[in-house]
């Protein structure tokens, strides 16, 4: 019964090296992004004037598409007098990075999955491992 117990032990720290491992590695590459993210320009042009001669106004685009996302319009828009001016109030390097943030976000979730499945292959083989020795041991002992 000791051996049972020490090699159930030897899974659950072999179990916990790996996780911590792989946890280890996906907190400095996140924080590595982060980084990069911070130290891009954050530069925004756009026209002071719109088609009718106005000064265009910040708004936020309630699509589903582009939901949340800043655009600067025409002050006349939703009167019916509108001229059309439209202009997404970030740059194309920012939509790269939103665009490229996401990507990560959902990468992120799949390399978490990944390395729980992972993990639980290391215990089940570690576990039949063990098994397979005690099995051994006590078909020797008889």
């Amino acid at each position: 019964m000791h051996l049972l117990s020490l090699l159930l032990l030897t899974i659950t720290v072999s179990v916990a090296v790996v996780g911590e491992s792989m946890a280890s590695h996906a907190s400095q590459a996140a924080r590595s992004c982060s980084a990069s993210y911070r130290n891009s320009s954050q530069g925004r042009r756009r026209r002071t004037t719109c088609y009718c001669g106005e000064r265009p106004v910040l708004m936020t685009s309630s699509t589903a598409e582009n939901s949340g996302r800043r655009f600067w319009g025409c002050v006349n828009y939703g009167i019916g007098e509108e001229c059309g001016y439209f202009v997404w109030a970030e740059s194309e390097k920012e939509q790269e990075v939103a665009r490229l943030k996401r990507k990560i976000i959902g990468l992120k979730g799949k390399v978490t999955t990944l390395e729980r499945i992972l993990t639980m292959a290391v215990a089940v083989a570690l576990f039949t491992l063990s098994w397979n020795i005690i099995e051994v041991t006590i078909c020797n002992l008889d």
